[in-house]
């Protein structure tokens, strides 16, 4: 199944489809780059390995997650998650052994409530909305929706 197409013109907005462009962006790959520093040494910074959620195959997305060389953080691995359940459903579910224990839950939840809307991708990216069985959240945070589509948070 194809992914809806992920708009770059979003990626500065404060919803769930800005969040679900910043997530996809965050997992390409990037070449190495050199910098100048304030005092003007210079800083060399590696490649980034990584892969385009649009048109990367199922084996990629697996063993991205799998590579504990990789720092990745609770969102991305989120957000790969419900890739994969949107992306590839029969192979998510064959493969559902294969993940980590801690994930076992999760998993059978994201494959309950799948969809194929950028908006639900983009949750994953707001404090509260990570993982579907509340297993982050935090009671002094509270997510507040706009009109207008843009999201509040508001800290107690």
């Amino acid at each position: 199944m194809n992914l809806p197409p992920v708009d770059q013109t979003k990626e500065q907005d404060t919803t769930f489809e800005g969040e679900s462009v910043r997530l996809s962006n965050e997992l390409r790959a990037k070449p190495s780059h050199t910098e100048l520093d304030f005092f003007g040494n210079r800083i060399d910074i590696p490649a980034k390995r990584g892969f385009d959620v649009e048109t990367a195959d199922f084996t990629t997305m697996v063993n991205y997650l799998a590579d504990t060389r990789i720092k990745k953080s609770e969102s991305s691995i989120a957000f790969i998650h419900r890739i994969l359940s949107v992306r590839f459903p029969n192979e998510y579910t064959q493969n559902k052994t294969n993940i980590e224990n801690r994930y076992k839950l999760e998993v059978e939840m994201i494959e309950s409530k799948s969809k194929n809307d950028v908006t639900w991708l983009g949750e994953v990216g707001f404090q509260n909305m990570v993982r579907l069985d509340d297993s982050l959240t935090n009671p002094n945070v509270r997510l507040l929706k706009l009109r207008n589509g843009q999201i509040n948070i508001i800290r107690k």
